[in-house]
């Protein structure tokens, strides 16, 4: 259960971070399970330069899916989302440093039109992150208003492959690198502007996606456009007997 400090710190700079939630014991066996996955999706063990993203993750695996209601990560999205919260997904990233070092500041859910309604991302990083070694950055209250706005020429250059941030490199905004180590879960708005400078090595990460259930038209047209899978789940969830699954 989130106190009241953690609720208002993601109101207000947009995430929180969960230190050691897990045990490292679970660690090492949600580690060996998500290996499976890839694997399995692969169809060989991943190769050292190999990458893969698959998504929906935790689904596909019966000892992984449990995690979607576990109470240490369902009890506090239900304070921050409310009792009548949805699954919106859930992906697994086996990544390597071949291709590129980076990811640009964007946000998941960028613009004005989707400030009104919260989604919230969890990563669980599987191998220890630090700023210079490709821990998550996020720039604190970029998911309110105006400043949300203020930054939507960084989503705009996204995808190009050395962009100019306000006259300065992605690495050198201003922002707060989020060092973890494996146990540790990030919680953030999807509105939230994030970015990765300076990977290293293998890295292995899983995400939690979970929605305020959406009230208006705009929320279903957001739903549609970022979440379609909320509308058709994975099988598995859609046969499930968990009254929190299958809500």
């Amino acid at each position: 259960m989130l106190t009241g400090n953690q609720m208002h710190h993601f109101r207000v700079f947009g995430f929180i971070v969960l230190r050691q939630l897990f045990s490292s014991d679970e660690v090492e066996t949600i580690c060996t399970q998500a290996d499976e996955v890839w694997t399995k999706a692969l169809g060989h063990a991943p190769a050292p330069d190999e990458s893969i993203s698959v998504a929906p993750f935790l689904e596909l695996h019966p000892s992984l899916i449990k995690w979607i209601e576990e109470d240490r990560l369902y009890v506090p999205m239900n304070q921050l989302l409310g009792q009548d919260m949805i699954w919106s997904g859930s992906e697994g990233i086996l990544g390597t440093t071949t291709k590129r070092t980076y990811h640009h500041w964007h946000a998941d859910r960028p613009g004005p039109l989707e400030l009104g309604y919260l989604r919230i991302k969890i990563k669980m990083y599987l191998e220890p992150m630090r700023k210079n070694t490709g821990a998550l950055r996020v720039i604190p209250g970029s998911h309110r208003s105006p400043f949300h706005e203020e930054l939507m020429t960084f989503q705009q250059s996204h995808a190009i492959e050395a962009p100019d941030f306000f006259g300065v490199k992605g690495a050198d905004v201003p922002a707060y690198p989020v060092e973890t180590d494996p146990g540790d879960l990030v919680v953030f708005n999807q509105n939230l502007f994030h970015a990765v400078y300076g990977k290293v090595d293998r890295r292995r990460y899983l995400a939690w996606k979970y929605a305020a259930r959406p009230t208006t038209d705009a929320h279903l047209s957001s739903i549609k456009k970022h979440s379609e899978y909320a509308y058709t789940p994975h099988e598995q969830l859609q046969q499930s007997h968990s009254p929190r699954i299958r809500r």
